[in-house]
């Protein structure tokens, strides 16, 4: 008898989990008539809870306006499939990980109240049907709102087999769906971490070593407990601790503290030094192999073109408009946390670690969260632990808010970044033109090493964080070789929106653009020709280049200016993307701007359209900030950027026109959040080239002669260092003094 064998699927499938989730876990009907869903995945913006409304809404036939989303708690019921059984958010897995949790959740539901309802008028559920959150006999007789039937629907047995609507029925998922959370952040009543009170909570801000390594020698608290409202000063791993009644007097205590730093021990490296091992370790041979196929020596021995080509990302932040924050209270053995965090079950093994109590005595409190990009994803927890390493100082049960200002999210070491990394690539041609051979080094920390992902995300010494991108790459290349470095720096990695695939895309995609012109061959053409005939990544380009009129002659630049235009597609985090991006190069060369961004995604099924445009529409935006302004960069194992004005990000007139396309697609669905601006670089790159010929090898695109404008924040929007010369106009007052608005 032969052994069954499971082949992978076909490259391009987008997997289908399937799943039987028990419908009380997800769905709570309440007598107002609303329908509230229970989101296992954390909202940071990107519009998660509705998405996952809208598959419950789906199946249950309900209104949109009845439904509403609360944060799930911790549970097993929670976990998230694309983390491996985890409870977590992020890497655009949400939407693909619930899709058939929260749909057959619903089904299952629609199943509960039609039981109710028949039970209630003596009939056979095949006798009712339900239409807008209304359960009526098919004969019209009677009817009853799902509030009337809530309590005997939630009462019902969970049916133990349900079937999910056929995609010829869906009211909802396909069709645009107002976004629950709009209308609240509008008028200003969204709540998040920050603008929590807790009966009797002190918050705190602590005083930190600007250079890895240093610790505190000896410090002076008198004049931080001596200003109003400053209740206790104390030391912390982390630093100097100051505890007050609010952020504001936190804020001053820390202000005068005077602090003496041992900094005997502490790194000193700067970003030239950093980069300098780093281009060492890709022109050496030693690097662990992460993927090869064919001989790559042979295959450029005997390329009749070789090209060879050095790529450089920084390290860059998150740099969400929320700061860091967390609210912790420990008492009688048992631990409450409020914030958002994204791998919840990372955070309740670690945090309940640090507060000496066991994992099932840790409760969550899940908060929305103003953005995050993969800031609340701490593998190490942090700042819980900071906040617990207060609350243990303190020996104290009351509620401790810990707060990050700007620089504290911005710069230190205890923050946390994507990595810097160094890319070199040795490609070869045949007569033909054709791509024969592609040999790839990278050098870069590691994100997972030393963490409780290592044992998942780490395979024989490759960091699948650090080749996503490059060893999924669409292109087919019979002679391929991948090879990673990965240095220990005592600067935290992170993964940051995009993750892996920004450097490797920005690497790749900007090598076949000079490859294309070795060749003498259009881009896309070149692309097209490596590209598999059914690959999902020819199926974006070629949308594509039609949305973006790649093959007709571009307009003509004003002022004498240059123009130029580059593409570039990926495989990112189980989607599928290709862009192209406009610019034009200013007559004297020192200045650009980016006109157009024509984006296609392919994203298996489409729940909400609104929603997947939006998330293109921020991604280019995010990949415009990776790509032209954002840096970390170190003097002398310091970070130079503190604020918004150090580390800039898209604004309204560097905001390009973007133009989004979806690819109808028969494939389940996946996330729409973070491909697109895995190829923003790239393009933008490429488009450089096209108008001026000049290579950008490096990130942040920056031209040669290039003077960078300069940003000074009003106080007002960079917190309490504010900007030189700042003043404010006539009539201005802060928020926190204006009258409230009022409502008719």
């Amino acid at each position: 008898m032969s052994e069954e064998v499971h082949m992978p699927p076909p490259r391009g499938t987008t997997l289908l989990f399937p799943a039987m989730a028990d419908p009380l876990s997800f769905i709570r009907l309440d007598a107002d008539d609303k329908v509230t869903v229970v989101s296992k995945s954390m909202e940071m913006g990107q519009g998660i809870y509705t998405g996952l409304a809208t598959l419950v809404a789906e199946e249950l036939d309900a209104r949109h306006d009845q439904m509403r989303v609360v944060a799930a708690p911790i549970g097993q019921a929670y976990g998230n499939v694309l983390m491996g059984g985890g409870q977590g958010t992020g890497g655009q897995t949400s939407v693909q990980a619930g899709y058939m949790v929260m749909r057959q959740a619903g089904a299952a539901m629609r199943s509960m109240i039609l039981s109710a309802a028949a039970t209630r008028w003596s009939v056979e559920p095949g006798s009712l049907e339900i239409e807008q959150g209304v359960v009526r006999e098919r004969d019209g007789t009677r009817s009853a709102r799902f509030g009337e039937l809530a309590h005997d629907a939630m009462a019902q047995s969970v049916p133990a087999d349900v079937a999910v609507k056929d995609a010829s029925r869906f009211i909802y998922i396909g069709k645009p769906f107002a976004r629950l959370d709009t209308v609240d952040k509008i008028r200003g009543q969204t709540r998040f971490t920050q603008d929590l009170k807790l009966p009797a909570m002190l918050t705190a801000v602590i005083a930190r070593p600007s250079r890895a390594g240093a610790v505190v020698a000896r410090f002076d608290a008198a004049p931080a407990l001596a200003f109003p409202g400053v209740r206790h000063v104390v030391q912390v791993p982390a630093g100097v601790a100051v505890v007050a009644d609010d952020f504001w007097t936190a804020m001053q205590g820390r202000d005068l503290l005077q602090i003496e730093w041992d900094s005997s021990q502490t790194f000193r490296k700067s970003s030239a030094d950093i980069y300098a091992e780093l281009e060492a370790m890709v022109n050496s041979d030693s690097g662990t192999v992460a993927a090869a196929q064919g001989d790559v020596t042979a295959g450029l021995t005997g390329a009749v073109t070789q090209l060879h080509g050095h790529f450089q990302v920084p390290y860059q932040a998150h740099a969400p408009m929320e700061t860091m924050n967390i609210v912790v209270q420990l008492g009688d053995g048992a631990l409450q946390v409020w914030g958002g965090m994204q791998m919840v079950s990372i955070d309740q093994f670690q945090l309940a670690q640090a507060a000496g109590v066991r994992p099932d005595k840790v409760t969550f409190h899940m908060q929305m969260t103003g953005g995050s990009f993969g800031r609340c994803a701490t593998a190490h927890s942090v700042p819980g632990i900071e906040a617990l390493s207060i609350v243990g100082a303190l020996s104290t049960n009351v509620p401790l808010k810990l707060m990050y200002d700007r620089p504290d999210d911005m710069a230190g070491p205890h923050n946390a970044y994507r990595p810097a990394f160094v890319h070199r690539i040795d490609a070869g041609l045949d007569a033909e033109g054709r791509l024969v051979a592609w040999r790839h080094r990278l050098a870069g920390q590691s994100v997972a090493t030393g963490t409780l992902m290592e044992g998942g995300m780490v395979h024989d010494g490759v960091d699948t964080f650090s080749v996503e991108g490059g060893i999924d790459q669409p292109y087919d290349i019979p002679n391929l070789r991948i090879e990673l470095h990965s240095p220990n720096y005592p600067i935290t990695p992170s993964w940051l929106r995009t993750s892996g695939v920004f450097h490797n895309a920005f690497a790749i995609e900007s090598m076949m653009d000079m490859l294309a012109l070795a060749a003498n061959k259009d881009p896309i053409k070149f692309r097209r020709a490596a590209l598999p005939a059914e690959s999902r990544e020819r199926g974006c380009i070629d949308l594509v280049a039609d949305k973006a009129g790649w093959f007709e002659p571009m307009a003509a630049a004003s002022n004498s200016g240059r123009r130029g235009r580059g593409v570039a597609v990926t495989f990112g985090h189980r989607s599928y993307g290709a862009v192209v991006v406009e610019v034009t190069v200013a007559a004297d060369g020192k200045s650009y701007s980016v006109d157009r961004v024509v984006a296609a995604l392919d994203c298996g099924l489409v729940i909400n359209p609104d929603n997947v445009v939006s998330q293109m529409e921020g991604s280019v935006a995010f990949g415009l900030s990776l790509a032209r302004f954002g840096q970390i960069t170190f003097t002398d194992g310091e970070v130079d950027q503190q604020f918004f004005s150090d580390y800039h990000v898209t604004r309204m007139h560097t905001m390009p026109s973007v133009e989004s396309h979806i690819v109808q697609s028969p494939q389940p669905p996946s996330g729409a959040s973070e491909t697109i601006a895995c190829v923003i670089a790239p393009a933008l790159a490429n488009a450089l080239a096209m108008a001026c010929g000049q290579r950008c090898h490096a990130v942040p695109l920056v031209l040669a002669g290039e003077v960078i404008e300069p940003w000074s924040v009003p106080a007002g929007l960079n917190t309490f260092a504010g900007a030189s010369g700042w003043r404010p106009p006539a009539g201005w007052l802060p928020i926190s003094s204006r009258e409230p608005a009022r409502h008719g």
